[in-house]
């Protein structure tokens, strides 16, 4: 009787184990499948934001091509971008950038060869943006000479505004001397994250240069769009003074042609600024855009970089985030 009852406590204590086994086992497999669920559920709401995102890139382009006026300015439509749009589940902002008011970069050198006018563009916006102790606007102008032009002698004068600044430069030998050495890319640059490499692009300097500078290689500047620092880089008479008034100007009338400021400006400014004009050097629209979209579907996010040509609406650069 008594082994009996040992072997029903032995069977019950078996039970009871394997009871336990099994609700281990089940709730592991819920909570397995509960992450599985949720994955793929993030993976479906991160699929449909980066369609959502595209869908906002497309919807930038058709702004665009809607904008047919004379000039492009902060008055229009394509400025004033979308924050949160509801759409189904989710929601996109689209924000559209000129890159035309800002200097691009790719056109500070062709082959191996300086473009003067953006050297001494590039001089001046430095030294508009009062860098300080972050850098010297010489060695910086020179060194982002030296990464992208294709030969390997480092830069030896900044020549701008009738002065020579003589400069150390920046080629093969100091990225290679580097405690992690890397090559000079003695080519255009294809990302502004590139900038990070080059000699004295500190992170403090890049936050400072990076909302002046774009990557085309156009020299006509939209006077509608640009800021302040590249306004100043146009020519050493437009000073902050000058540059203030455009500025101000601008906010209450669109320049839809440069004679409009013949009453607005000194002479020696605004003869400088037609001058410009004249050359081709200087304008009142732009033709590339960089248009960022993002969306939000649940858990679900994407972020899109685009920048198009306006004219032939021309797709030139596209990146997921």
């Amino acid at each position: 009787m008594k082994s009996c009852r040992n072997n029903r406590g032995m069977a019950l204590l078996v039970v009871l184990v394997i009871i336990a086994l099994l609700t281990s086992l089940l709730t592991e497999l819920a909570f397995s499948t509960l992450v599985d669920l949720r994955l793929t559920e993030t993976f479906r709401d991160t699929t449909r934001a980066y369609y959502l995102a595209k869908g906002g890139v497309n919807a930038g382009r058709m702004i665009l091509q809607e904008d047919r006026n004379g000039y492009d300015g902060f008055d229009e439509m394509w400025s004033q971008g979308v924050i949160n749009y509801p759409v189904g589940d989710g929601a996109v902002s689209v924000r559209i950038v000129d890159q035309d008011g800002k200097l691009g970069i790719n056109a500070l050198v062709t082959g191996n060869t300086p473009n003067t006018l953006m050297v001494d563009r590039f001089y001046r916006l430095l030294v508009a943006l009062e860098l300080d102790n972050l850098g010297d606007p010489a060695e910086l102008t020179a060194a982002l000479i030296d990464w992208l032009d294709s030969g390997d002698t480092p830069y030896p004068v900044i020549l701008t505004d009738g002065v020579n600044l003589p400069v150390a430069g920046a080629e093969r030998a100091y990225y290679q001397g580097l405690a992690q050495p890397y090559l000079v890319k003695n080519g255009r640059l294809e990302t502004l994250e590139e900038l990070t490499l080059i000699r004295g692009f500190t992170p403090d300097v890049l936050s400072r240069v990076l909302p002046h500078v774009g990557l085309h290689e156009a020299v006509q500047v939209n006077i509608n769009t640009a800021s302040a620092a590249v306004l100043r880089s146009l020519d050493p008479v437009v000073d902050a003074a000058v540059a203030e008034e455009l500025i101000r100007y601008r906010r209450e009338i669109a320049i839809e042609s440069l004679e409009q400021l013949e009453e607005v400006l000194p002479d020696v400014a605004y003869s400088a600024l037609k001058t410009l004009a004249n050359l081709k050097r200087l304008g009142v629209q732009s033709d590339r855009y960089r248009i960022e979209a993002e969306a939000v579907v649940n858990d679900g996010r994407r972020r899109l970089l685009a920048e198009v040509d306006k004219q032939g609406n021309q797709l030139l650069f596209f990146k997921v985030n």
